[in-house]
């Protein structure tokens, strides 16, 4: 179909390769199910609750597969393929649906990493690669989808002294170039990694470099034996929590982290924290 190649086109310029997948996937089951062949802007809102009501996916995957159809009928009015009265008729629909299936309570906020949880994960990796890979992921708050295509070249110095990372629209979440700081929770802890990552970076391929499906199981498989969750992910979280809890404002953090706009980066992770706040006047008063 016409319209699902333009919208598979535009999810890769604009997801990660997982997402495009994924949702191109979840948007062929919906089609199939309610057995629409070509005309896919002739739905209607008992076709969506046809679909919930039939689906033997669990709560989880059927979220993600409502967000999927609802992004391809976004594409197709912003493009005026579809009415956008008919897609204000189609998002009310998938809402009501998510309500009736209590799908919006599925969402949690990211966790980040409690500083004895860290202390156990480094401890049980210390002196291998994952212990060097670890912090890369940590200081750096990449995803494991750009870390794939990471290079020594992607790493600069600057003159305060510290490493910054700044990858290529290409190799990115939202296919836009991204330049982060390689920062820790101190000044300290961020001096003493960017002493260390000289070092890993002189060679690079020994050091930081792995394959990406292997350190994705490795991960699981530790997360399971030292018994609390945590995926390469949960870096990320943490990185961009220690930027919020240094006083970094929401539009900086948003561009480091990579995010498509800075609500994400606000609705997400800018939770009141009364230790945070005490320390940020604190800080001022000195100043």
């Amino acid at each position: 179909m016409e319209l699902l190649e333009l919208w598979k086109k535009h999810l890769e310029k604009t997801k990660s390769e997982r997402t495009t997948i994924t949702y191109i996937n979840a948007l062929r089951s919906f089609l199939k199910k309610i057995k629409i062949d070509e005309n896919v802007v002739n739905v209607s809102s008992k076709d969506f609750y046809h679909y919930a009501d039939l689906s033997e996916l669990s709560p989880a995957s059927l979220l993600t597969h409502f967000s999927a159809i609802r992004h391809f009928y976004r594409f197709l009015a912003r493009r005026g393929f579809l009415p956008k009265e008919k897609f204000s008729e189609i998002e009310e629909a998938i809402e009501e649906i998510k309500e009736e299936y209590g799908l919006n309570t599925l969402y949690r906020k990211p966790k980040a990493l409690e500083k004895s949880e860290l202390e156990r994960i480094f401890q049980k990796v210390k002196g291998s690669k994952y212990e060097k890979i670890y912090q890369l992921f940590l200081y750096s708050g990449i995803r494991l989808s750009e870390y794939k295509n990471l290079k020594p070249e992607h790493f600069f110095l600057d003159k305060s002294g510290i490493y910054w990372i700044r990858l290529p629209a290409e190799i990115t979440k939202r296919r836009k170039e991204r330049m982060a700081p390689l920062l820790g929770p101190s000044r300290e802890e961020t001096y003493r990694f960017t002493e260390n990552l000289s070092k890993y970076l002189e060679n690079y391929e020994e050091t930081l470099s792995t394959n990406a499906g292997s350190l994705q199981v490795y991960t699981n498989r530790l997360s399971k034996k030292l018994g609390f969750q945590f995926s390469l992910h949960s870096f990320r979280h943490t990185y961009i929590t220690n930027l919020i809890n240094q006083g970094f404002p929401a539009e900086l953090v948003k561009e480091f982290a990579g995010h498509a706009n800075v609500k994400t980066t606000i609705d997400i992770y800018y939770r009141f924290n009364p230790e945070r706040a005490r320390a940020l006047v604190e800080n001022f008063l000195k100043g």
